[in-house]
């Protein structure tokens, strides 16, 4: 048996956004009432409290917002197995604020910096699991 990520779980909310990146499509809610983009996907809008999205599909480009290089402490086998590996959050082209959680696939610790562009990629870590990863391009 090999060792994947922990597979995401979706909810009656979130099983947009996980049958887009099935798809390879990076869909995100957009509230009816203000306009605004959110992630990760809530039964209510963050800005102006509205309950009614439309999910709209992103470029995939961003940039580095943050980043770490975790060395220790992993509890998740597969993390354990990876060490060291990078984590950190890109911001998406589409909106200020519009933030991610990621690894940085194919990268190193010295090729990342904060504001470098990335582009999403969708990996498959299971059968039936995909996960969006946004890459240093």
């Amino acid at each position: 048996m090999s060792l994947h990520p922990p597979k995401p779980v979706a909810t009656p909310v979130s099983a947009p956004f996980w049958e887009g990146v099935k798809a390879g499509k990076l869909l995100l809610q957009r509230c009816r009432t203000c306009s605004r983009l959110q992630f990760p996907p809530t039964d209510t809008c963050r800005d102006c409290a509205g309950d009614e999205f439309t999910m709209e599909e992103m470029s995939g480009l961003g940039k580095v917002f943050s980043f770490t290089e975790t060395v220790s402490g992993a509890r998740h086998p597969y993390f354990q197995s990876q060490s060291p590996y990078l984590v950190g959050q890109v911001e998406l082209d589409e909106q200020a604020g519009l933030i991610m959680a990621t690894n940085f696939p194919g990268s190193t610790y010295v090729q990342l910096s904060v504001g470098a562009p990335v582009r999403v990629e969708f990996e498959t870590i299971a059968d039936d699991a995909v996960l969006p990863q946004f890459r240093v391009v």
